[in-house]
């Protein structure tokens, strides 16, 4: 399906240059069901793109429509039918010909549109049916697209009805020299593109799509992107549930295109055409979409986690065979007010007192002046005075003026650890296993980087996607990467000096 869509795309936008993603974009809404909006200025080939379109289909009926202040029902839906009304006293429309009996709709400068037009054309997108009389019919409609040169500004119902439209493409006049020289030059027939029948949709093949986007999977991980998503662009953009709703089966849509059974993260692409209201807001959706990316984007084949695992497992056997530990215990001094040590027996009726963050900083070998502060009984602070001071050789010591004192302290339990020598047949087995998970490193290793390079080409072909999204996804494959790569000379630093505390946090 891929391959077969592809073709199609190319030649619904040969020659128009700079217009393939918004054809691409097309033939995305005819898979989601959806209808898209094309925005932009006179004369940017809105109306030749919409008509394209409806040959991604094989004979499809299209009707277009450029609306005008004065438009009326009858232009859209189809005139009343004088004999129905004469002979049958039915108010009904003659709708052959019209919108109500179209595959593809194309509605030029739709905001002009009155509020009786828009709110049979919500009933049609909502329900696909049109009230005809007193019978609802069926409507084939397959792509409705949309035109106009605004966004909705203050319309009657225009509000809910822009929100109908998932897809919005914003149009530009073409940007680049060459782009621009082609178009000069071209002299081909631009109405009439002619592509293969076999790349082009029947009807059954149409519902077949429909009912086939419903069965692509969505993973967890998925749903967790675009909850986060959500959440960030809710600080900045309104979207709404609808849209939210409408945007998975999109996602879906776009990797059933892709012949996959499941979204992928790069998918997620297409969401820069979906969520934005204004244009104005176009820009900030980019970089959310992009930061989702960065955030989620594609995850290693395999769990990087279990392979560290094993590595601290290691670790901690090493330090089993090479350290013993026994507890001891030691004084801790006690802290005052959140910050001082009291000192014990100095010759002074007040109480004698150093700062902690001063203490934890001195030596034992080399003496400092220091402040010494002086509080009375109750605790309040009297005075200070600058003496030699330096710590004691044992825990909770310290030394004034070459007099040692003891700090007030409280008994505290500590794991002492010494090394000892391991038995040759225990270090054996132990570097058999090292040997092990380093050959499981590697080939990790080898797996994520051939895991990338395949995600890399199939990102190359994809649809909707450009190089910024694939530089996004892989964010997470280079970081999980790179955590392979520091613990596989972690580990092999471990297996060399046998040294379980030089291996860091993994």
């Amino acid at each position: 399906m891929h391959e077969r869509f592809l073709r199609l795309i190319s030649v619904l936008s040969a020659d128009l240059p700079e217009r393939e993603q918004a054809v691409a974009l097309g033939i995305l809404a005819v898979a989601a069901g959806e209808s898209l909006f094309l925005l932009g200025p006179p004369g940017v080939a809105k109306s030749l793109l919409a008509r394209r379109l409806k040959f991604v289909f094989r004979q499809a009926r299209s009707f277009e429509y450029l609306m005008g202040k004065f438009s009326t029902p009858e232009e859209i839906f189809g005139p009343l039918s004088i004999s129905g009304l004469r002979d049958r006293d039915v108010f009904e429309r003659k709708t052959q010909g019209y919108l109500p009996q179209s595959d593809v709709v194309f509605l030029d400068e739709l905001w002009r549109a009155g509020p009786p037009i828009q709110n049979t054309l919500l009933a049609i997108l909502n329900e696909k049916v049109f009230r005809n009389g007193g019978q609802e019919e069926e409507v084939p409609l397959k792509l409705l697209i949309g035109a106009s040169n605004r966004t909705p500004d203050g319309e009657e119902n225009a509000e809910a009805f822009w929100d109908r439209f998932l897809i919005r493409v914003e149009l530009h006049p073409l940007s680049s020299g060459p782009a621009f020289q082609k178009m000069l030059a071209d002299t081909n027939d631009l109405y009439h593109p002619q592509p293969q029948a076999d790349d082009q949709l029947g009807e059954q093949e149409w519902f077949d799509i429909q009912k086939a986007v419903a069965t692509v999977e969505i993973p967890p991980m998925i749903l967790e992107t675009l909850d986060a998503l959500r959440d960030e662009a809710a600080k900045t953009i309104y979207v709404s549930d609808r849209r939210w709703k409408k945007s998975v089966r999109l996602l879906k849509a776009a990797a059933l295109l892709h012949d996959r059974k499941k979204i992928d993260p790069l998918d997620l692409a297409v969401l820069e055409h979906v969520l934005w209201q204004k244009p104005a807001e176009r820009e900030a959706v980019e970089g959310l979409v992009l930061k989702a990316l960065e955030d989620f984007g594609w995850p290693a084949p395999f769990e990087v986690d279990i392979l560290l695992q094993k590595i601290q497992a290691l670790r901690d056997e090493l330090q089993g065979l090479t350290r013993r530990s026994k507890i001891v215990t030691q004084p801790k001094p006690v802290l005052y007010d959140g910050e001082y040590y009291a000192v014990v027996g100095y010759p002074d009726p007040l109480s004698a007192r150093v700062w902690a963050q001063d203490y934890a900083l001195w030596s034992s070998e080399r003496e400092v002046e220091g402040e010494v502060f002086f509080f009375r009984p109750m605790g309040a602070y009297v005075s200070s005075r600058k003496l030699s001071l330096r710590r004691g050789e044992g825990p909770a010591e310290i030394v004034i003026d070459g007099v040692l004192y003891a700090l007030e302290s409280v008994p505290e339990e500590l794991t002492v650890w010494t090394r000892v020598i391991p038995k040759g047949s225990e270090l054996k087995e132990w570097s058999v296993k090292a040997e092990a998970v380093l050959q499981e490193l590697e080939e990790g290793s080898v797996a994520l980087e051939s895991f990338l390079a395949q995600k890399l080409t199939d990102a190359a072909g994809h649809l909707f996607a450009d190089s910024r999204h694939a530089q996004a996804c892989q964010s997470e494959l280079k970081w999980q990467s790179a955590r392979l790569g520091d613990a596989k000379t972690g580990l092999i630093e471990l297996m060399e000096t046998r040294n379980p505390e030089l291996l860091g946090d993994l």
